[in-house]
């Protein structure tokens, strides 16, 4: 297309009525509104070929074709499959929208830009309590309070929908220029990484934001939620032993850590899948990581690192998650291997730091007894023995343990009350989840 055309096409679709693609070839179509809308400067657009939908996003922002910013972080969000990312969720649908601006607007300008944004975003769907108006007012109150791009995530009046703005200003920000230097990465690989997770932080936060609107209204998780596989171990935790809506409520610095690494290990597994990252400059970015920790408590560095040897264990994991078709990886296929990476990393973390707790709130055995204390190879029965033993223990009227020595006491204690095998994490969740037997089944979940 030479500079007439493009300039004729530009002044054509700087504010369209109506653009209209026919044919019967539905992957033809759907890559030339794809290029229609790449000229356009629109992203996370409605789009429509023909009598039917085109293979597109179905929601978000059209951004103004003149404004240069604007147009540049929409082709970055592109690059990075944003869009697909945000979208790579189970129980909810994510309307995810873009919102780039100028950190040197303040006040009724930055007011007015928020306003054409909201009137330009058709899909910008209606927070849980008031509408868009509210939305818009909450983006003008945040964007003058932050540097680096930021995902706001929000439960909507529809239980399967949530909204997700992504605010991107054009404020330097010193620390990508470190991220740049310590992994050895180009400003476009940066910009990808960055906007890449900030777009997975839409889908994880649309899950828990989706499971506390539960709690909000009904006092209870829908199973979908669970299911999903997004939901934090901490946070499937407090559901397994019936915590409080209080509880659930609260936010802590493990749920916010643990979104973190979903959001940096969806980043790089995309971006290798796609080629656009290398090993070493995934090591690279797990030492920023470990640099910038005390300054904003990611603490993905170790995360990043166990993904980098599960990725180099078997190399074929990324030839599943490619795609020929943009942005080059299936963020579908990402997400199912990352899930369960995530999952058991934390839970081994989290059985660690209660193994902890319990060691540290142990007594201190009482060595000046004479009995010596109690292992299991102090003492071996016969069959005939240990069935008369268990035989006795069946139904016992009376245990009494007697002596000074604690560990010998708990050690014998947990022979004659032998502990009960803990139920699978399924059957817990599926537990926590159903009403006890002396009450009557609660209702239905409501809609907002």
């Amino acid at each position: 297309m030479n500079p007439k055309e493009r300039g004729e096409l530009e002044a054509l679709l700087a504010a369209p009525e109506r653009v209209e693609v026919h044919g019967s070839d539905r992957v033809w179509r759907a890559h030339l509104v794809g290029a229609v809308m790449a000229a356009a400067a629109l992203s996370f657009g409605d789009a429509h070929a023909g009598p039917e939908p085109a293979d597109l996003p179905v929601a978000a922002a059209a951004v103004e074709s003149e404004a240069p910013f604007e147009a540049s972080v929409a082709a970055a969000m592109r690059r990075a499959g944003a869009q697909q990312i945000a979208t790579a969720t189970r129980s909810t649908k994510v309307s995810a929208f873009p919102f780039a601006y100028s950190a040197t607007l303040s006040g009724p300008e930055l007011g007015r830009q928020v306003e054409r944004f909201v009137s330009r975003s058709p899909g910008l769907l209606p927070p849980v309590n008031g509408g868009t108006d509210r939305t818009g007012a909450y983006i003008a109150a945040i964007a003058p309070q932050i540097a680096a791009p930021h995902a706001w995530a929000y439960a909507s009046k529809s239980p399967d929908r949530t909204g997700c703005v992504i605010l991107v200003s054009d404020h330097d920000v010193p620390e990508f220029r470190s991220l740049m230097k310590t992994a050895g990465i180009d400003a476009e690989t940066a910009a990808a990484f960055v906007l890449a997770h900030e777009a997975a932080h839409c889908a994880q936060y649309s899950e828990g934001i989706a499971a506390l609107r539960d709690v909000a209204l009904t006092g209870k998780v829908r199973p979908e939620r669970v299911q999903s596989n997004l939901l934090d171990v901490r946070f499937e935790r407090l559901l397994m032993i019936r915590a409080p809506s209080e509880k659930l409520m609260e936010m802590s610095v493990e749920r916010k850590r643990s979104s973190e690494r979903y959001a940096d290990g969806f980043s790089v597994l995309s971006m290798l899948a796609r080629g656009a990252l290398t090993m070493k400059q995934l090591e690279g970015i797990a030492s920023w990581r470990a640099e910038t920790i005390s300054k904003d408590g990611h603490g993905t560095s170790e995360f990043l690192l166990h993904l980098r040897d599960a990725v180099v264990a078997d190399p074929k994991v990324l030839a599943t998650m490619r795609s020929p078709a943009e942005p080059g990886f299936d963020a579908q296929a990402v997400a199912a291997f990352l899930k369960p990476q995530w999952k058991a990393f934390e839970m081994r973390e989290l059985e660690a730091e209660v193994w902890q707790l319990d060691r540290k709130s142990r007594p201190v055995p009482d060595r000046s007894s004479k009995v010596a204390p109690m292992t299991t190879s102090a003492q071996r029965f016969t069959d005939q023995e240990r069935t008369a033993l268990e035989l006795m223990l069946q139904a016992p009227e009376a245990v009494k343990i007697h002596g000074t020595d604690l560990t010998w006491q708990k050690a014998l204690g947990q022979v004659t009350s032998p502990a009960q095998p803990k139920p699978s994490l399924r059957d817990a969740i599926r537990f926590a989840s159903a009403p006890p037997a002396d009450e009557p089944p609660a209702d239905a979940p409501r809609g907002g």
